[in-house]
């Protein structure tokens, strides 16, 4: 967070951008409103307004601005993990599911594993019957959703990307407005939120007023958050986002932890992910 709020204040102190061409995503409300309030401190410049936030956060304003376009209600609620629980048993009830082979929580992994890879009921593969089952109650979800106006947490982002996809006056838009594209924590990043990503960094090769820069930990990708995989730092590097010559630079000191397990850490990349081999082109305090 330190880094990428550093790095948004240099480019508006040294006019490469106005604080509304940047957009800067985080993983939590917090941290965003951690990045907001350190850019006040540094900068006399009203933060409102600023496309700084959560995917889910930054999406949801996206389609709050674009509802029509995206066939949603000017006033869509956004379920929680409880509410989307409750539609799921209020589907399974009208489809007459056996709620013992079926759990609540496993019928809502299957929806929100499915969301997160771009994946809806039509393109999900159907192996058995027990996966039919699935697909045919992700399916009513769905057309309950779109019947009472609700989006779940997954589905902001799915719905933006097929927004901006399905939309080339939109996405264009974005493209042309969004300068600079930063990213904290980016081994929590998945595959869908790459692709968005990627998305609206299409013009930005060969462009030398825009740049991605992204801040993450590939040890961190242990946690493998919301389908998060270690892959993705060596997609990045080795094809580029939107074919972008991107560099890699270690942040090689620590204030957080003792000499001995940031020397251990720093001995370790290629043993523990030995797919990574990640080029030491450069390190910064």
């Amino acid at each position: 967070t330190r880094v990428l709020t550093t790095r948004i204040v240099w480019l508006i102190q040294t006019g490469q951008i106005s604080p509304f061409e940047l957009l800067a995503v985080t993983f939590t409300n917090k941290a965003a409103k951690e990045m907001l309030l350190r850019i006040t401190s540094m900068l006399p410049i009203n933060t409102r307004g600023m496309w700084v936030g959560t995917f889910h956060g930054l999406c949801n304003r996206l389609l709050r601005s674009h509802h029509r376009e995206a066939n949603l209600p000017q006033t869509f609620q956004i379920l929680d993990a409880a509410d989307q629980r409750s539609l799921i048993k209020r589907v399974m009830k009208s489809l007459s599911i056996d709620e013992n082979r079926y759990s609540f929580r496993q019928v809502q992994y299957f929806i929100n594993s499915n969301k997160e890879e771009g994946s809806r009921p039509d393109k999900v593969e159907s192996v058995d019957e027990f996966s039919r089952t699935l697909i045919e109650i992700y399916r009513e979800y769905d057309r309950a959703c779109a019947h009472e106006g609700v989006v779940d947490f997954s589905e902001l982002l799915l719905r933006s990307y097929e927004l901006l996809t399905k939309n080339e006056r939109l996405i264009k838009h974005y493209q042309n407005r969004f300068k600079h594209i930063l990213v904290d924590e980016f081994q929590d990043t998945n595959e869908s939120q790459l692709n968005f990503l990627e998305l609206l960094t299409e013009n930005f090769a060969g462009n030398p007023q825009k740049s991605f820069f992204a801040v993450g930990d590939p040890m961190q990708s242990i946690y493998r958050f919301r389908k998060a995989e270690v892959e993705i730092f060596t997609r990045v590097q080795k094809r580029g986002i939107s074919d972008l010559k991107l560099k890699s630079l270690f942040l090689k000191v620590n204030f957080r932890s003792s000499k001995g397990i940031i020397d251990w850490l720093n001995n370790s990349y290629s043993k523990v992910f030995p797919i990574l081999n990640l080029p030491d082109e450069g390190s910064i305090p």
